[in-house]
């Protein structure tokens, strides 16, 4: 899987408000190719799909990371933002995820993604 694939999925996740399951089958792709050993095979396009099964991504990935979410429920499309930091105390972060969409669980996998891309590339893993 390359970078632009991965922005396009993500960009995916950060405009569409009605993806179809199938469309989270490329995210569970990209996760895996992103985190191979860390995603396992209980992670399906139907789990990730929901906020429970995205923050449970989230925390495979990135165990004892701070996840940060805003966003007002009662607006029409939520407008959510998330972000993963390795720590919520200070501002000294390597690196921070970050993903906004009108679906939370499309958020989260969004920052779950940017702050893995940014991990792979500095592994030079390809």
């Amino acid at each position: 899987m390359k970078d632009p694939e991965l922005d396009i999925l993500i960009e995916e996740l950060e405009t569409q408000a009605d993806m179809p399951i199938a469309d989270f089958a490329g995210a569970v792709h990209a996760l895996r190719f992103l985190l191979p050993g860390q995603i396992g095979q209980e992670v399906t396009a139907e789990r990730i799909s929901t906020t429970d099964g995205a923050l449970l991504v989230a925390d495979d990935a990135y165990p004892n990371w701070a996840v940060s979410i805003h966003g007002r429920a009662n607006d029409r499309d939520g407008h959510w933002r998330c972000s993963l930091r390795e720590n919520d105390a200070r501002d000294n972060d390597e690196a921070i995820g970050i993903g906004r969409s009108p679906v939370l669980a499309q958020a989260i996998l969004a920052a779950v993604l940017r702050l893995s891309m940014i991990f792979k590339k500095d592994t030079g893993d390809d």
